[in-house]
């Protein structure tokens, strides 16, 4: 059986991009073909969301920001319907220009398009940004990927577990 897969990957700048919990919330099948690699998004800056361990990514008033990423080929449809679901009403999926860091070997380029990718090359990508209040988001200090994953990806996991179950 053909699964659809989606035309763009997807940029994760949070919480997904720790693999267990990504894969809880996608719960990619046997089937799955995913490819990841490094990458970043410029004129963005990521803030923790108050109280929680997850970040909100937004729109920098220094264009030369940069948000380290994880970029992810392969999902399907269904896969973007849970990524949508699990993202929520304060996140709208952008397609947006991020740059590679790591090669991409053409197999797992956007559809239509099967030349490798050379690190530094942009392409296009959805990403999750964040639109709800900017006062949600603790602006004080930019997200700490290595600190989620030290003090909050065992609990998270408990989280991601019980979205996947309600989906």
């Amino acid at each position: 059986m053909s699964v659809a897969i989606e035309p763009y990957p997807c940029f994760f700048y949070g919480s997904l991009m720790d693999s267990r919990v990504l894969n809880s919330v996608t719960r990619p099948g046997p089937e799955s073909n995913l490819y990841s690699v490094r990458a970043t998004i410029e004129g963005y800056i990521r803030y923790p969301y108050h109280n929680e361990p997850y970040p909100g990514m937004i729109i920098s008033s220094d264009k030369t920001n940069i948000v380290h990423g994880l970029l992810v080929f392969g999902h399907t449809m269904m896969d973007r319907f849970r990524l949508d679901q699990f993202e929520g009403s304060e996140y709208s999926r952008e397609v947006l220009p991020v740059k590679v860091l790591d090669p991409v070997p053409g197999s797992f380029n956007v559809i239509g398009q099967f030349e490798p990718l050379s690190p530094g090359d942009v392409i296009s990508a959805y990403v999750y940004v964040f639109t709800g209040s900017h006062r949600n988001l603790d602006q004080t200090k930019e997200w700490d990927f290595e600190a989620f994953r030290r003090d909050h990806v065992t609990i998270w996991m408990q989280a991601s577990s019980d979205f996947a179950q309600d989906q």
